[in-house]
């Protein structure tokens, strides 16, 4: 019973401590720009290409079956961006609902390809946010995200005949994501902040490939970030 009535007042203190936090009170919207690290998991034609960089070979085939070395892949990297904004609940203390929307764009480029041999792999993703600040005393905060995922894919390569070419993949899914991050305050408007943030997302999508149909892809991402809510 004691210990009852002990968790009774943590969570009631908690949720009025998290209350008297400003950021949680007013509506933000943010912007925010980071680096990005995908990590590919399964799908056929999405590890059949990662094979591929691996072994250090061109994604282009000749009639007689032999792709050129290109060189060693650097792993996948590049650039995010996103907007988002979110609303206070006024009946969960601490606890704002909103939107997110994130861009990725990713590449990796041989050391012996030049520019006729490059990988890109770029995905969009957006959906439902909630955003919580657990704390009074500082600024620290979760984000968790659900929504629609799309993913676009380029390979660039030289045919026999020396011509510059691309193949190109589209397919839609779903993304889950969540987020650690701290606001600071420097600024005279206190419900301001500049935010440092870590992100994974863990994506499904679904592409038609030819020969294959339709390939189930399943990625990661890992996003660091730096985001300003105006």
């Amino acid at each position: 019973m004691k210990l009852s009535n002990t968790i009774v007042a943590f969570l009631i203190a908690f949720g009025s401590a998290s209350a008297q936090n400003p950021l949680s009170q007013a509506t933000q919207t943010e912007v925010s720009l980071g680096f990005v690290t995908p990590y590919l998991q399964s799908g056929a034609e999405l590890t059949r290409s990662q094979d591929l960089r691996k072994n250090q070979r061109s994604y282009f085939e000749n009639s007689s079956g032999q792709r050129q070395d290109v060189g060693k892949y650097p792993a996948l990297s590049g650039y995010t961006f996103t907007v988002g904004f979110y609303k206070p609940l006024q009946f969960a203390p601490g606890l704002m609902l909103g939107a997110v929307i994130r861009n990725a764009q990713t590449g990796s480029q041989p050391g012996n390809g030049g520019y006729e041999e490059a990988y890109f792999f770029n995905f969009i993703t957006g959906g439902v946010a909630l955003k919580y600040y657990p704390f009074t005393a500082n600024n620290l905060f979760v984000k968790g995200d659900f929504g629609l995922a799309s993913v676009l894919t380029k390979n660039r390569y030289l045919t026999s005949a020396g011509e510059q070419n691309f193949f190109h993949q589209f397919g839609i899914g779903n993304a889950t994501g969540v987020s650690l991050g701290y606001s600071f305050t420097p600024f005279k408007n206190k419900a301001k902040a500049l935010e440092l943030q870590v992100s994974y997302q863990q994506l499904r999508t679904w592409v038609e490939v030819n020969g294959l149909g339709d390939d189930q892809w399943r990625f990661g991402a890992m996003h660091y970030s730096i985001v300003f809510t105006p």
